[in-house]
């Protein structure tokens, strides 16, 4: 009897562990790509981009959350992304830097711009001028 209760505890355990705000942030960070393409396009993504640079001097830095509702990527992970406006240089046009996570977890994010904008670290092209990337390996 004592280890039916040792084992329905155990059970309990994994269970409670399975569907914990942990567990389920590593989950929505592993497929945060995925989640942004059922919310936005890239042509709209890139829209929000290049109203942000008209709007913003250039390397200026804020968080998400400054953006009010007009953030098309609002709420799609459980922090808000960093938002960084990288001033043109003689190589690239300005470009919109967005990233998330930190620490274990690792970091991911987009790269956005013109149409001529080509990012360097973007390892997922959505279009031209629009990137995802990630420092994570691949699963």
């Amino acid at each position: 009897m004592k280890k039916v209760g040792i084992a329905a505890a155990l059970f309990v355990c994994l269970v409670v562990f399975w569907f914990s705000p942990p567990w389920s942030t590593f989950r929505s960070f592993d497929n945060l790509e995925r989640n942004a393409k059922k919310r936005v396009t890239g042509a709209e993504l890139q829209s929000w981009a290049l109203g942000l640079l008209a709007q913003y001097p250039t390397s200026t830095n804020f968080w998400s959350s400054r953006l009010g509702t007009n953030f098309p990527l609002r709420n799609l992970y459980h922090n808000s992304a960093d938002v960084m406006i990288w001033e043109a240089s003689s190589n690239s046009p300005a470009y919109v830097y967005l990233m998330w996570g930190g620490g274990v977890i690792g970091h991911c994010g987009f790269e956005i711009g013109p149409t001529n904008f080509v990012s360097l670290r973007g390892t997922h092209k959505w279009q031209d001028g629009v990137y995802f990337w990630t420092d994570q390996t691949q699963k």
